[in-house]
């Protein structure tokens, strides 16, 4: 990176957390460009120049926080080909421990500060992931399309993951990571109604 780059890519960070930091005491609607360029020390052309609208730098704000929640879910197989999840150790997942350590960040966005719909946001990150890097081994004579298996548990873990931060992250990240493998390897056959 050439020292041009190093600057414009500093200056964007910095409007980014600028941004960031703004909301996590306010609603998006309530934040001007004015108020996050006099913050961060920079002017209205330095934040031109990296974003068009404030939407759009809200939009890019999403787009990191998403490629690293997608990040922490490939970590525990990103040197495997086969994934054998009976075999798959629970302290190589990190995605929980990244959820709590970034708890602050994670519950800001699930609240009402910004007109994003993040759990979907969220839940359609995991589908195209699964989507896009998984074929799974299914049981032969499985009538079920893929495509419907991916979506279901996308948005399946997105709403296991929405959950426990709503609930103030009570269980582990090693309790949450064992279930969410679980529950990936969980089949109901049968069911019974309650009475």
């Amino acid at each position: 990176m050439t020292g041009i780059d190093k600057r414009v890519q500093r200056s964007k960070d910095a409007i980014k957390q600028t941004c960031l930091d703004l909301l996590f005491h306010k609603p998006f609607d309530q934040i001007t460009i004015s108020e996050i360029v006099r913050i961060a020390n920079y002017n209205r052309g330095t934040f031109y120049a990296n974003f068009e609208t404030k939407e759009d730098l809200l939009e890019e704000i999403i787009k990191d926080v998403l490629e690293e929640m997608v990040h922490q879910i490939r970590h525990p197989y990103k040197s495997d080909i086969k994934v054998n999840l009976h075999e798959m150790p629970i302290e190589n997942i990190t995605l929980f421990s990244y959820f709590k350590h970034n708890a602050k960040l994670y519950k800001m966005l699930l609240s009402d500060h910004i007109r994003v719909d993040f759990r979907y946001r969220m839940a359609k990150a995991i589908e195209e992931l699964f989507i896009m890097e998984y074929v799974y081994e299914l049981d032969e004579g499985t009538h079920v399309d893929p495509k419907w298996l991916y979506i279901f548990r996308a948005h399946g873990i997105a709403g296991f993951i929405i959950r426990w931060i709503e609930e103030g992250f009570k269980e582990s990240p090693d309790y949450m990571s064992e279930q969410i493998v679980e529950l990936m390897l969980v089949s109901t056959k049968t069911f019974y109604v309650k009475k």
